[in-house]
This record gives structure tokens, C-alpha cells and sequence, in this order.
């Protein structure tokens, strides 16, 4: 008789009986972009495949307005299969290349695919219970009593819900230079011979960052001179935001009318003074149709959305906890756009062209519509027998068992806002470009020893320098395809996710139009 462990996902399960039960060849886990691919390309392979999504919503940042728009920075040859075809459906619909759909259409898109790929899809989920058998996962119970069996198991969420309860080893946070000999790793004030172009160093601002003689302004973590030397590990998370859905026209505008509860412009006080040097500046919405944009931060100013600091332990945090992170980043957010439209410390063109703006009164509208996710950065990451680190994007970038390809600049925002004698620092915010790298199958299994039918997509066996190229929907939809393939043929075959045959698995990959071999 086998013996189960029984562990909580994303808060404390509810005990209710059992309402009903249902076996999958492969059940995936979170319906973000990645999930969506795991689940069509399991389908397509030939399994009966669930779809887990905790929430009542499809789609991840895709349904938060993030759109296509990263492959700006991405050679063209690094991207294709089930990103491509959904990419085709999105210009079908609104008859016209659109790298940024509105939200609620990508939503209504990602359910008619999923529908007509025969994918059972299992959305309000709510918190979930994981059961194992030693080194398998046997089943996923819900809060509401449904029971669902699988062999293979697919963690595609953002902060590695699944695989941080499934007994594997994780990371979070930035290794130290020396784990892993990587000159981007660790605490960063500046970046000394980057493995490629540095497009956006670590951003330095000439600003003040004092009040008086002894006070630092808000919105800054302390004194540069007190904190952890470059190079050095660090528990912080880069800063997060609220990809908002925005709209300039007035007949589907929700305006930003009352001052927002506790407003200060104390608090954007280093704002100010970084606008008062560069009147100049604009904050940018990129474009979606019906006179929509979607706010998103920059790494290169002071000037963010992204509320620097704001989202450490939202990874590791239960549902009822992430909302009241959410709820802060809606805050600042609120706080933030306030300033930018109404205080006279704005230059009054910044201050014209921001009260144009105002939420789209008809995205999330189960919300006060704001984006249901809050845009993390970064999650628990596998670490398994092997781990993608920087030497494989810039150096060893050719494998043997390549299923995906990569090409996204290291890309990590501020981390930390540290202050000196001298002005401002964006801790940890850079940019580096690398070739296109190829992708093991190996990255996304966890150590043998500890599971052996689990794949992660996304929090893929990676150091923080090496995720933070991954880190993008293309790719992620790419891995996604990839973990989905391969946990059909393991079901098939009826063996573990470490056991199945690359090759099969490639060969379906390149049917299916995906690039899987950097050319050259």
C-alpha cells in the first residue's frame, strides 16, 4: 500500500468530501502561457490532459495586457511552434499584425483554442492539495473536493506552487557570484565585463537623496556603503508591477477622479527630483487597439511603475497574503498615477499627457479593472542534477537535448534603491544581450532522487542570471510545448519524466514548427 504526503498549495485547503474524481495521462498545473502549450502539445501526443487553474482566469500576463511585444528583443529564428499559431490567431482576429492584443480577447482566444484541442480545463480550482507516494506525485485534491490523478505532473505557474510542495529542491533570490562563477550574479551597483553588449547598465542618478543634512527621501532601502558588496548572494526580488490596462478614450475611460486614501507626495519626492533634472521624461504606454495601452516599467530611469522592494516573499506567500501584496502594488500604483497627473512638481506636459488616461472600463471588470496578477519577475526556480547557468547562454550555448531555444537579453529590474553621497542607485537593474542558446530537456526536471514525474516550464533548474533571460512568454510557451510533448510520450511509454526517450520528443517539436537547434 502506498503511502501519501499530503501538502498545501497556495494556502490551507478547505476539507470537504469528495465531489469527484478524474485520471489524466498528464495534469498541468497554472493556465499562463506556458501551461496553455503543455496542455495543447500533451493533447496533441495523444494523452488526456487536465488544465489546473487555481483561479477564473486563462492566460497569465497574456490576460494581463503583457501581449507579444518581448520578442522585440529576441531573434526571430528563437521563437515559433504553438507561440507562432497563437500569435496567427490573434491577427486573425483583428485582421492585422498585433503584437498587443487587449487582455479580455486574448482570454476568450486562449479558451476556444484550449476548448478545440479537447483540453479539460479545470479553472476556480482555488487552493490545492498535493499528494505523494514517495518520489511520485500521485494527485492534486481542491478546496471544493475534486481529486485528480495523473501520471505526469506539469508545474507551469509563475512562482512554482507546485514544485515547492512536490519535495523538490528550489531557489529563490540571487546566487553569489562564486556558485556558479557568473560576473552578473549577486548584488550588482555596477557591471565590470559583461559576457555580452551591456545595453542598460545599472542605472545611476546624480539626484539627491537626502532631506536636510540627515534623512534620506522615500522610497530608498538604506545607504549604499551599508550594503552587501557586489557579487554577494541576496534573498531580494526584483522589483514588481501592475501591467494596467489603460485607455485615452473617453467613452471607455475610468478616470483617476479622488485623491487616493493615504497620498502623500512625500512619498515621490526622489520622482520629483529626478523630473525637475530631466523635464523631459515621459512615462510610455504601449499600444492596443480601440485607443487602449498597457503600463509596464522601465529599467533604465527612476522613473517606474514597479514599486522597488515591494514583492519579496510573494512567492512563498498563501493566496489570502499575495492579494494583500497585490493590494499594495494597487496602492502605490493609484498613488504613483495621482502624483504624475496632479502635483505641480510635474512638468506640466508630463501632467497633460497622463491625464488622458485612465483605466479601461472595459478590462477586469471583475475587479474595478485592474489586472487580476501582479507582474513578479521572478519565483522559485528548480534546482535539479543540472542547472542552465550563465555559461550556458554565452559560452556552452549548443546541447545535445536541446528542446527550445533562447535569445532574451539578461534582463533584471531594480532590485534595491540604495542611496550614496553621491545620488541614486537602481541596485540590480541591467540589460545584457546574448546569442541565441539552446535549452536541455535537462533544465526542467527536478533531482531524480527527489521526483521523478515532474516537469517545471517555467521555474525551470536555472540560476537567477540564466532565469533572467528564460524569463519571457515566448520562450516560456516554447518550454511549455516542450514539458507538454514529453510528459505524453513518459505516459505513454509508462515511465518517468527523466526516462523518456529526447529524441521522440524533438522529432515532435519540429513537426510542429519549433525551432529547437540555433543556427550556425
Amino acid at each position: 500500500m502506498l503511502r501519501r504526503t499530503f501538502f498545501f498549495l497556495a494556502g490551507a485547503a478547505v476539507a470537504r468530501p469528495v465531489v469527484a474524481q478524474s485520471r489524466f495521462n498528464v495534469l498541468v498545473y497554472g493556465s499562463t502561457p506556458a501551461g496553455v502549450a503543455a496542455a495543447i502539445a500533451a493533447a496533441r501526443t495523444g494523452a488526456r490532459v487536465g488544465l489546473v487553474e487555481p483561479g477564473g482566469h486563462v492566460g497569465g500576463r497574456f490576460s494581463d495586457a503583457l501581449g507579444f511585444d518581448e520578442i522585440n528583443r529576441m531573434d526571430e529564428s528563437s521563437y515559433g511552434g504553438l507561440f507562432s499559431a497563437l500569435r496567427a490567431k490573434v491577427d486573425e482576429h483583428y485582421g492585422a499584425p498585433t503584437l498587443l492584443p487587449e487582455p479580455g480577447v486574448h482570454e476568450k482566444l486562449l479558451r476556444a483554442w484550449l476548448e478545440a484541442e479537447r483540453v479539460e480545463l479545470l479553472d476556480g480550482f482555488g487552493s490545492a492539495r498535493l499528494e505523494r507516494a514517495g518520489g511520485t506525485l500521485a494527485a492534486l485534491g481542491g478546496a471544493d473536493g475534486r481529486r485528480l490523478e495523473a501520471q505526469i505532473f506539469i508545474d507551469a505557474t509563475y512562482m512554482g506552487d507546485l514544485l515547492g510542495q512536490a519535495g523538490s529542491s528550489w531557489k529563490l533570490g540571487r546566487e553569489g557570484a562564486a556558485q556558479y562563477n557568473e560576473s552578473l550574479a549577486g548584488v550588482r551597483r555596477v557591471i565590470e565585463n559583461p559576457p555580452g553588449e551591456l545595453e542598460i547598465p545599472v542605472f545611476h542618478s546624480p539626484v539627491s537623496p537626502f532631506r536636510g543634512e540627515d534623512f534620506l527621501v522615500p522610497m530608498l532601502h538604506g545607504m549604499s556603503d551599508g550594503a552587501r558588496p557586489d557579487g554577494s548572494e541576496d534573498p531580494h526580488l526584483q522589483a514588481a508591477n501592475l501591467l494596467a490596462c489603460m485607455s485615452k478614450n473617453p467613452d471607455n475611460r475610468v478616470p483617476f477622479e479622488k485623491q487616493p486614501r493615504a497620498y502623500s507626495p512625500a512619498e515621490f519626492e526622489i520622482l520629483a527630483r529626478e523630473l525637475a533634472r530631466l523635464p523631459e521624461l515621459r512615462y510610455g504606454f504601449g499600444a492596443i487597439p480601440n485607443d487602449k495601452g498597457k503600463m509596464n516599467e522601465s529599467i533604465a530611469r527612476l522613473v517606474h511603475w514597479g514599486y522597488v522592494g515591494g514583492c519579496d516573499g510573494y512567492p512563498q506567500a498563501n493566496m489570502t497574503s499575495r492579494r494583500e501584496l497585490w493590494e499594495r502594488h494597487k496602492g502605490y500604483t493609484e498613488r504613483l498615477i495621482w502624483f504624475l497627473q496632479n502635483e505641480p512638481a510635474v512638468p506640466e506636459a508630463l501632467r497633460e499627457s497622463m491625464r488622458e488616461w485612465g483605466l479601461a472600463k472595459d478590462e477586469f471588470t471583475d475587479n474595478d479593472n485592474w489586472p487580476r496578477g501582479l507582474y513578479v519577475r521572478e519565483g522559485r526556480r528548480l534546482v535539479g542534477d543540472f542547472v542552465l547557468t550563465q555559461k550556458d547562454l554565452y559560452e556552452d550555448n549548443r546541447k545535445e537535448d536541446s528542446i527550445a531555444l533562447g535569445s532574451f537579453p539578461v534582463d533584471s529590474h531594480a532590485v534595491r534603491r540604495l542611496a550614496t553621497k553621491e545620488g541614486v542607485i537602481n541596485e540590480g537593474g541591467f540589460l545584457v544581450h546574448c546569442p541565441v542558446y539552446e535549452l536541455p530537456y535537462r533544465a526542467l526536471l527536478p533531482k531524480k532522487s527527489e521526483c521523478t514525474n515532474l516537469l517545471a516550464p517555467v521555474g525551470l533548474s536555472a540560476s537567477r542570471v540564466a532565469f533572467c533571460s528564460v524569463r519571457v512568454e515566448p520562450t516560456w510557451m516554447a518550454l511549455g510545448e516542450a514539458a507538454g510533448a514529453a510528459a505524453a510520450l513518459a505516459s505513454k511509454a509508462g515511465v518517468g519524466a527523466h526516462e523518456v526517450n529526447v529524441s521522440e520528443v524533438q522529432a515532435r517539436l519540429k513537426e510542429g514548427g519549433l525551432p529547437i537547434k540555433a543556427k550556425g
